[in-house]
């Protein structure tokens, strides 16, 4: 399944939920990859086991798809894709995940990543509902803020994540070269049968002269906003 908008084209492979969103740059920040082989890897699922897709839909700006683990935790996964509508030349995403098991008990952990090529990293914490950038880490961080390209470069752009601050259970951040692995844990407590467990994450594109400003208005409007009560 493929979304074209303003220069960026997504792509999401159901068979495989660690690709995530596949999102093609079509014009690319001076100094970094060509635009033919350039590809950000964002909302990446990982059940932590081979898993099978079972059912999926499409549904507005929803994509949802159902994935069954095929390891001893049993766990039916569901996840959302969502579209967010933003301001202009920000492009956003949120990832809805649900989880349940036909066990007792199991182990729902669970993670979601990002591949992005970029040189520069800022860490955020909420504080007073708003975002503090840091360079340097910070242990009580929610966000990550991505940039690359020269900074005075009309197509020099910036990555931001960040996961719902009641949901965050281990964030994980590693540089390899000129590019960013993001990892957030979910779920680090056990999931009975019958009890549902839902977490949320969100990834956005956009242009790096102003990506504090996007990032906090899209952090506020996501965190603010209310839980949804189904997938």
């Amino acid at each position: 399944m493929s979304q074209h908008h303003n220069g960026i084209v997504a792509t999401i492979d159901l068979e495989d939920p660690t690709r995530g969103i596949a999102c093609q740059r079509q014009q690319m920040p001076a100094g970094t990859l060509d635009a033919a082989t350039a590809c950000d890897i964002l909302l990446g699922l990982d059940i932590r086991s081979e898993c099978h897709l079972t059912e999926h839909w499409l549904r507005a700006n929803d994509v949802t798809a159902v994935y069954e683990s095929t390891d001893a935790r049993c766990l039916r996964v569901t996840a959302m894709w969502r579209w967010r509508p933003s301001q202009a030349m920000v492009h956003a995403w949120e990832l809805v995940v649900s989880v349940q098991t036909s066990l007792e008990q199991s182990d729902s952990s669970l993670r979601v990543s990002a591949h992005v090529d970029a040189a520069v990293v800022l860490w955020g914490r909420q504080r007073n509902g708003s975002l503090v950038w840091s360079e340097e880490l910070l242990a009580d961080a929610t966000a990550v803020l991505l940039r690359r390209g020269a900074p005075l470069s009309t197509l020099a752009n910036s990555v931001f994540f960040c996961v719902h601050p009641e949901d965050l259970r281990q964030l994980l951040v590693r540089r390899d070269l000129d590019s960013v692995h993001v990892e957030y844990g979910l779920f680090s407590s056990a999931v009975e049968k019958g009890v549902l467990l839902r977490s949320r994450v969100l990834a956005a594109t956009g242009p790096a002269s102003n990506d504090t400003d996007w990032a906090a208005a899209l952090f506020a409007a996501f965190t603010t906003a209310p839980p949804l009560l189904s997938t």
